[in-house]
């Protein structure tokens, strides 16, 4: 399945939607992949609303763009911004809602979330230490920033580094990352001479001296893999397997509740959909009477 996903674009996806018609008459949620479908299924009423995995970003705005020049109605995209807001290319139509931050895995931990999950598996002398939540995002965020920028500049000059598999731990000193290591671990082939890698270096360190908004530059991902290793020495005593990137990111999705999601532009901007494109229905009826003082 994984190799076949692979293969799919935006065509394919639009292609399968259109298929789906046929029997469901419904709305349609499109979604990135199987992380924000663990995330926002929970919330979702599923007999009123397809959800359909995309497997990736390019493949859901490409779908959207498709269908909605075919004038297919009932559907809906949620995609992650990734750095369009840095750079001022955000795509915008009736059918997409983007995250505030980077990422929806970054507005989770913006939400309440992040507050819970310290108070079950942090330190709180440690926590307390280091500034609470506003301290440890903004440690988290400056930890992170050398692997930020680089993925940054690699996408916006196409610089062809392969960013998918950074091992954290690899590049990380007193739980920040390095630069030096960071480039040491991420040139490979005609990447990997020295005079390339200072060059990089040297752009790199240039541009973490810049400010830029932080929400915007990191990602999720990076995030909790820093958040993880903080938790092992800074913020806590987790151990290695505890603290992995992974169990950080799937403990925060188990953390992330209704409470926490009716809180969030992204459910006021689908209830706003909702009511402009009636009949077609997203969401469960009952997140509506949670929040019932905030929709009129």
């Amino acid at each position: 399945m994984i190799s076949i996903a692979k293969e799919l674009d935006a065509y394919d996806i639009a292609q399968e939607i259109r298929q789906e018609r046929q029997i469901h008459k419904g709305s349609f949620l499109l979604l990135e992949g199987e992380r924000d479908i663990k995330r926002f299924s929970k919330f979702v009423n599923l007999e009123a609303c397809s959800i359909q995995n995309c497997f990736g970003r390019p493949n859901l705005l490409g779908a959207i763009e498709i269908l909605l020049d075919e004038g297919f109605p009932g559907i809906l995209g949620l995609a992650d911004a990734d750095f369009d807001r840095l750079n001022s290319c955000m795509r915008g139509n009736e059918a997409l809602i983007y995250s505030e931050t980077h990422d929806f895995d970054l507005d989770i931990v913006n939400s309440d979330v992040l507050q819970r999950y310290l108070e079950e598996v942090g330190h709180p002398e440690k926590c307390a230490a280091h500034g609470g939540c506003v301290g440890i995002r903004a440690l988290i965020h400056e930890g992170c920033k050398p692997l930020s920028v680089l993925r940054y500049v690699s996408h916006t000059q196409n610089l062809k580094y392969r960013l998918d598999h950074v091992r954290h731990r690899m590049v990380c000193v007193n739980g920040a990352v390095d630069v030096s290591q960071l480039v040491d671990h991420v040139s490979a082939g005609h990447l990997a001479s020295q005079s390339h890698k200072e060059k990089i270096a040297r752009l790199v360190s240039q541009h973490v001296r810049l400010d830029y908004a932080f929400e915007q530059l990191t990602n999720g991902h990076d995030f909790a893999a820093l958040l993880g290793l903080a938790l092992m020495e800074k913020l806590g005593d987790r151990k290695p397997p505890q603290a992995w990137s992974s169990e950080v990111e799937r403990h925060l999705r188990l953390a992330f509740s209704a409470i926490d999601f009716i809180k969030m532009p992204v459910f006021f901007a689908i209830i706003k959909w909702e009511e402009d494109n009636l009949p077609y229905i997203v969401l469960k009826s009952n997140l509506k009477a949670l929040a019932p003082q905030t929709i009129n």
